[in-house]
């Protein structure tokens, strides 16, 4: 040790000397004993913290039930039946059906229906016009407590002359 070697360069008398090293000695006992039981608390620190955190302290005890049996077993019963019940309805859509219509639906046939023509006079031409076909738009209206259609029909002209089409315009109110 350093310090007995140290010992030796002072020039101690010898009852001096032995106090010092008995001293010496019971102060590395005394850390020899504190490191030892640092170590013990450390090591039983971590066998705490493996009880408390560790792995088994997550899972279930046998003696409880487990807790989402019932709910499980009801949700499975639950998807069984939907199932059961897509079963059929997806035999009968292998025969493909028509697709319903994109864009708005018509308005129902039960409302009134006022008619409001749009006519065009002739060509700018001059000559007389064709009917080829006409536009219809239908706008939803209502008086209180009365519902009904705007039905605004604009024929459509074709001029054989200048071969040009005509439709006429809504006017605006």
């Amino acid at each position: 040790m350093k310090t007995l070697a140290q010992l030796d360069h002072l020039n101690l008398d010898p009852d001096t000397r032995i106090q010092v090293q008995m001293l010496l000695e019971q102060s590395q006992r005394e850390v020899r004993f504190q490191q030892l039981k640092i170590q013990a608390l450390t090591m039983e620190l971590a066998y705490l913290r493996r009880i408390q955190f560790g792995k088994k302290s997550e899972s279930l005890s046998s003696t409880h039930p487990d807790l989402f049996e019932e709910t499980l077993q009801s949700d499975l019963a639950a998807v069984n039946a939907e199932i059961e019940q897509l079963e059929p309805s997806a035999k009968a859509d292998s025969t493909k059906t028509p697709r319903a219509r994109a864009g708005r639906q018509p308005l129902p046939d039960h409302l009134s229906r006022i008619e409001h023509r749009h006519e065009l006079e002739s060509c700018q031409c001059g000559h007389h016009l064709v009917k080829i076909g006409e536009d219809v738009s239908e706008q939803q209206d209502v008086e209180p407590a009365k519902f009904f259609v705007h039905r605004h029909i604009r024929p459509q002209y074709a001029c054989k002359a200048c071969e040009t089409v005509f439709a006429a315009t809504i006017p605006q109110p």
